[in-house]
């Protein structure tokens, strides 16, 4: 339990000066209590953790974060009629939170999609993007980026794997679904290329903006598999047991990143600060159980 864990420890709050910030507050701050979740209970309340706040942020008091909620179990709506942004939780919410509570800062949650992420960021809608997005050398162009979470993709197929698929090269001639605009688009196209280049048939990939219109297409027959995340598909299996099975895991070898305005030296700092120290506290692996995803992916922090 956590509290016997904070007692064990003496309860000692952590504190750690970002570089350019101003003074490092000396109390322990509290954690807002996130709502229920579809998952599991709500992410601890405790965060202990003093950081101090960033400068250069759009709006005084406040941690501004682009999301885009539709990614279970990184960021989502507990229930279908909520659409405040402020009420999304998930793995990436509950860890901005705690990164803004460790700043004594209040978090602000601006609803984006996916493809506009970045050019938020850029417009200056927001101080942060933590949205499940991976380090990119292209976003970083841009962009700052600090890793946060390691995950790799799946080929997630119905149940005993009718098609026998083993991997990408086993996908020639078969029809599967991704999320348009990011590294799955590109890496899906250059295994359909192999493909042609052999002489095989090339794949056919439907593209869509949503991972929820993307997971439909499998539950509705009209593909043999789906390319997605291993989060993602996680999540999705746990919700749909016994019906679907992943065929193949590539190397988890990509990396998840919260995104700042490009040479805010001040942020970046503080958000490095954050994210090691929440993590040394055990806060960010508690919110990871609590979503069902693997504590061992937060060794990207450094």
């Amino acid at each position: 339990m956590k509290l016997n864990r904070l007692a064990a420890l003496g309860a000692v709050t952590l504190i750690a000066a970002a570089c350019t910030g101003g003074g490092a507050t000396t109390a322990p701050t509290t954690a807002a209590t996130t709502g229920a979740t579809s998952a599991a209970s709500a992410a601890p309340e405790v965060t202990d953790v003093a950081i101090a706040a960033p400068t250069g942020l759009i709006a005084a008091g406040k941690l501004t974060d682009c999301v885009d909620i539709e990614y279970s179990p990184m960021e989502f709506f507990p229930s279908a009629d909520q659409t405040d942004p402020n009420q999304a939780v998930g793995f990436d919410v509950d860890a901005a939170r705690a990164v803004a509570d460790a700043f004594n800062l209040d978090l602000s949650v601006y609803s984006s999609k996916f493809d506009t992420l970045i050019p938020d960021l850029q417009a200056g809608r927001c101080d942060i993007v933590w949205s499940a997005l991976y380090l990119s050398p292209k976003r970083l162009e841009v962009a700052d980026g600090i890793g946060y979470m390691k995950t790799g993709h799946v080929l997630m197929v119905p149940t005993g794997n009718p098609k026998n698929i083993g991997g990408p090269d086993s996908l020639c001639g078969l029809t599967i679904s991704i999320q348009s605009g990011g590294l799955v688009e590109t890496r899906s196209a250059d295994a359909s290329k192999k493909c042609t280049d052999a002489g095989k048939p090339a794949i056919t990939i439907q593209k869509y903006a949503k991972v929820s219109d993307e997971l439909q297409q499998i539950v509705l027959g009209r593909v043999d598999a789906v390319w997605e995340t291993d989060s993602a598909v996680a999540d999705f299996m746990l919700k749909n047991p016994d019906t679907y099975d992943v065929a193949y895991s590539f190397p988890r070898d990509d990396t998840y990143a919260i995104y700042y305005t490009k040479g805010n030296k001040s942020l970046g700092d503080a958000l490095t600060a954050a994210l090691k120290a929440l993590k040394d506290f055990g806060k960010l692996g508690d919110i990871a159980n609590t979503y069902q995803l693997d504590e061992g992916t937060l060794e990207a922090i450094q």
